[in-house]
C-alpha cells in the first residue's frame, strides 16, 4: 500500500495538544450564539379590571377588527429597525413572541377599553357588532433618526352602512437605545392610534 510520506508527516504534525485546542475552538464557536429574546406588544401586567368592566357592562360600541394588513417586513418574527434612509435590519435573536397582527390587536383592545369600547375578533363569534374596523399598517418601525414611526390608514364601517377612513402618522421619540425601549414606545404609539380611532367612533 503506497502512502504519501508528506501527507503522513502533516498529519503527525498535529499532536494531541493542537487537536485539543482545535476542539475547544470549535466548541466555543458552537456555543457562542447569543440567546434568543422574545417580546410582546401588549402589556401582560396591565390591570384587566377596566377591560372586564367594559365586557360585563354596556360598552359604547362593540368593535370587530375585521382585518389587519401588514407590509411584508412586519410579517417576520424578528424585530425591525432602520439602518439608513433606504435600509432596514431584521433581528435574528430579538423576536416577537407572537405574530405582529395578534400582538397589535391585543394592544389596541387594551387601549380601547379606556374609551369604553370593546374590541373583538372573528374568533370570538360576536353576532351584534356596531363597528367593523379594518387596519392597514404601512410602517411600524424604529427609524434611524431615533423615533418610532407608525403610519397607515384605518377604515370604519358602521351598522348603518356609513363608512369612513382616516390616515394616521404617529412619531414618538426613543429616549434610549435598545429593543426593550423600542417595544415600550411602540406600545405608546398604538395607544395613540387607539385614541384617534376611539375619538372617531365615539363621535358618532
Amino acid at each position: 500500500m503506497n502512502r504519501n510520506p508528506m501527507l503522513a508527516l502533516r498529519i503527525r504534525g498535529f499532536g494531541i495538544p493542537t487537536l485539543m485546542m482545535l476542539g475547544a475552538m470549535l466548541t466555543g464557536c458552537a456555543t457562542s450564539a447569543p440567546p434568543l429574546s422574545y417580546y410582546l406588544l401588549h402589556d401582560v401586567t396591565e390591570n384587566n379590571a377596566t377591560r372586564d368592566s367594559v365586557s360585563q357592562n354596556n360598552p359604547n360600541a362593540l368593535v370587530l377588527i375585521n382585518r389587519v394588513v401588514l407590509p411584508d417586513y412586519l410579517k417576520q418574527r424578528g424585530l425591525v429597525f432602520q439602518t439608513s434612509d433606504t435600509g432596514i435590519h431584521i433581528a435574528t435573536d430579538h423576536l416577537w413572541a407572537e405574530p405582529m397582527d395578534e400582538g397589535l390587536t391585543k394592544r389596541l383592545r387594551d387601549s380601547l377599553t379606556h374609551h369604553n369600547l370593546e374590541l373583538i375578533t372573528h374568533a370570538m363569534g360576536a353576532q351584534e357588532v356596531d363597528v367593523y374596523l379594518t387596519l392597514r399598517i404601512d410602517d411600524f418601525i424604529a427609524s434611524h433618526q431615533g423615533d418610532i414611526i407608525l403610519r397607515g390608514e384605518y377604515f370604519l364601517s358602521y351598522a348603518d352602512e356609513v363608512d369612513e377612513s382616516a390616515r394616521f402618522h404617529v412619531s414618538l421619540p426613543l429616549p434610549h437605545d435598545g429593543f426593550d425601549t423600542s417595544v415600550k414606545v411602540m406600545r405608546q404609539a398604538l395607544a395613540t392610534l387607539a385614541d384617534k380611532i376611539a375619538s372617531d367612533i365615539n363621535a358618532k
